[in-house]
């Protein structure tokens, strides 16, 4: 069986998945690994056969959507020459983590395409939902990356098509305590509307992420990094808290280590409002804004930290498993109908 393995890279939690993924995937399958989208921040670990421009997810330096850049930085004729030429009728089937070309292709070409993301999960039956507003946002999801089957991942289980979050083997080794500060990630921001809080701020030590940074800076209580595993992993062990966007992978790996978390979800990206209703809804703290108007709910938060205590399950083989599984129905299926015909 020859599977190919399609991983969207904006954002680093598709990687931190797929590197968790692909040593499970290596027992079943033979497969190749392809991306799309910017260039990776992590290392996945695994020979990448190619990197298509794909579509890219731009934010602005104020906490939201970029959307003069996503309308205009996106190449759509790119985009539908490599939906057209990606050759996904080589294989069995794709296995996808939000990458558009590859789903679209197998669409187009008739090549089975299932689905392993957190985003396949927010419009299962179940799921904690925000206004009816954004409803209809939610259907453009569902074709950005269509699938036959889709495993959607999230901090609850509602159904038996829901899977518990990946967590990154280095997250489940850390030794955890406290002490350490305030761990801050908040890409959607610039640098210095967070400092503007955190030296509003200077009882707590604090600790920013930063892609606009070459090594690390200390201004006062706070200190800039660049973004780096191994560095943000250690401090995230020590964290009092962490702050940032409500993108899935960053907000289950504190759940998993019983981190407080104050959540701000990037404007007008869907996904981060319906992961940060969740959140809500779970009993952490969402703020609308990271902002001086929020300067006494950060104060309040930071003296009275609330962690969440919850277990996530190991479940990836058994989802490996089923992914193997289903292949096989959906063969039987096929190769029945032929015979009928």
């Amino acid at each position: 069986m020859k599977v190919l393995y399609a991983i969207q890279s904006t954002g680093n939690g598709h990687i931190c998945r797929a590197k968790e993924l692909i040593p499970h995937m290596s027992r079943r399958f033979q497969f190749d690994v392809i991306i799309s989208g910017p260039k990776p921040q992590l290392d996945l670990g695994y020979p990448i056969k190619k990197h298509l421009k794909g579509l890219t997810l731009y934010h602005n330096k104020k906490g939201g959507m970029d959307w003069t850049k996503i309308l205009f930085k996106n190449n759509l004729f790119l985009f539908f020459r490599d939906v057209i030429s990606l050759r996904v009728q080589d294989y069995d089937l794709v296995i996808n983590d939000f990458e558009p070309i590859s789903a679209w292709s197998c669409k187009l070409k008739g090549v089975l395409c299932f689905g392993i993301s957190n985003q396949l999960s927010l419009w299962k039956k179940g799921i904690t939902k925000p206004k009816k507003r954004f409803r209809f946002t939610i259907r453009f999801l569902k074709y950005f990356a269509p699938v036959k089957i889709g495993y959607g991942l999230h901090y609850q289980k509602f159904n038996k098509k829901i899977y518990h979050p990946i967590i990154r083997s280095k997250v489940k080794k850390l030794k955890t305590f406290n002490g350490n500060g305030i761990v801050v990630y908040l890409p959607a921001y610039e640098d210095k509307s967070i400092l503007e809080i955190t030296n509003q701020l200077p009882y707590r030590q604090w600790h920013i992420f930063s892609r606009n940074v070459s090594q690390k800076k200390t201004i006062g209580c706070t200190h800039l990094y660049p973004i780096n595993e191994d560095i943000f992993l250690k401090l995230l062990s020590g964290a009092d808290g962490v702050i940032t966007n409500a993108g899935f992978t960053t907000t289950s790996e504190s759940l998993f280590l019983n981190k407080p978390l104050l959540v701000i979800p990037m404007k007008d990206h869907i996904e981060q409002i319906y992961n940060a209703f969740s959140l809500n809804k779970m009993g952490v703290k969402v703020l609308k804004k990271f902002s001086l108007k929020q300067l006494d709910e950060i104060d309040e938060w930071l003296k009275n930290p609330q962690s969440i205590k919850i277990k996530f399950e190991n479940e990836l083989s058994g989802l490996i498993d089923q992914v193997a599984l289903d292949f096989i129905k959906q063969k039987f299926d096929q190769d029945s109908l032929v015979k009928v015909n």
